[in-house]
């Protein structure tokens, strides 16, 4: 084909497309044309994540043990002092002067009325005595994100027959106030603490033992794969992940593993409690972990002092 020939059908062809579009402005007629709009959407949905609330930390690098325990031996030293100057309280009022004048005034004055009624019959004859008030144990624990200190005494007295009769006091107070007082029948004295005793500065030993702890045991990519088979303990990198820890008994870690979703720093320390047990100077360390914007689950911590171990992680029902 020559070239007069391909040009001929090159003009011909666009004349009638040129005809054919006049015709269709003509006619109104435009063809329809739909887009979904699925077009435009992304494929990469953005997943809205959770956040949970940091809670208020107990700010342990404060905390001097040797000088807490000379500050609650020393009031333990001034209700013996009051208790045996006046073991006959001929009231409740009596009794609350004398224990106000150590811990502050008490928020609540029924606490106080109550310890009177239990110790009533050992307060009310000459016969009975008053033998002693010795501390159990002594700690610290937040209260509306306050810290609060806390102690555990048993108050002794004998009657007639020369019986003794133990009762268990808890405290929690402030500088400036006594916040919470609650009495039981018995106590389970183990060993009482006194000024003699070597507590020295433990807590620093205890968050040498936790960094550690939050070292080996978070690993969150690890929680995710346990989260998709449905959380199962059994799972071969878990039980390697908890055999790597210093725990004497580990078996409570899955439930802190869990509750902080493999990372170990979404556990908030909330208080602790000194004992002085002969065998082990155990301490419990309180922790508030959250596991949603409004819930809130707590564990409790038990460390030997003298081992400088942990021993169990337990979760608080």
């Amino acid at each position: 084909m020559n070239t007069t020939k391909k040009w001929l059908i090159f003009w011909g062809i666009l004349a009638a497309l040129f005809l054919g579009t006049i015709a269709v402005v003509l006619s109104g007629n435009f063809p329809q044309f739909t887009l979904p709009f699925s077009v435009f959407a992304s494929d990469n949905k953005a997943v809205k994540k959770e956040e949970l609330p940091k809670l208020t930390v107990l700010p342990l690098k404060d905390v001097n043990d040797q000088r807490l325990l000379t500050e609650q031996v020393e009031k333990v030293e001034a209700l013996n002092q009051a208790l045996e100057a006046d073991d006959r309280f001929v009231s409740s009022q009596v009794l609350a002067m004398a224990i106000e004048k150590i811990y502050g005034p008490a928020q609540t004055e029924k606490n106080i009325f109550d310890l009177y009624r239990k110790i009533y019959p050992m307060v009310s004859s000459e016969e009975n005595g008053f033998v002693s008030v010795s501390l159990l144990g002594f700690g610290q624990r937040l209260m509306d994100d306050q810290p609060v200190m806390t102690q555990r005494q048993v108050w002794s007295f004998t009657d007639t027959t020369g019986t003794r009769h133990d009762y268990t006091i808890s405290l929690s107070f402030t500088t400036d106030k006594l916040v919470q007082l609650t009495a039981e029948d018995g106590a389970e004295v183990k060993s009482v603490i006194t000024q003699s005793d070597t507590y020295l500065d433990k807590t620093a030993d205890f968050e040498t033992a936790w960094t550690e702890l939050n070292r080996r045991g978070t690993d969150t990519q690890l929680y995710r794969q346990m989260k998709k088979g449905g959380m199962d303990r059994q799972q071969t990198e878990f039980k390697a992940l908890e055999k790597s820890l210093n725990i004497t008994d580990p078996s409570g870690f899955f439930d802190l593993f869990e509750a902080t979703r493999g990372d170990l720093s979404h556990a908030y320390l909330a208080g602790f409690y000194h004992t002085n047990t002969p065998t082990d100077g155990q301490s419990d360390y309180y922790f508030r972990v959250p596991t949603s914007p409004t819930k809130v689950v707590e564990f409790t911590v038990v460390y030997d002092r003298l081992q400088q171990k942990i021993l169990s992680i337990n979760q608080r029902s």
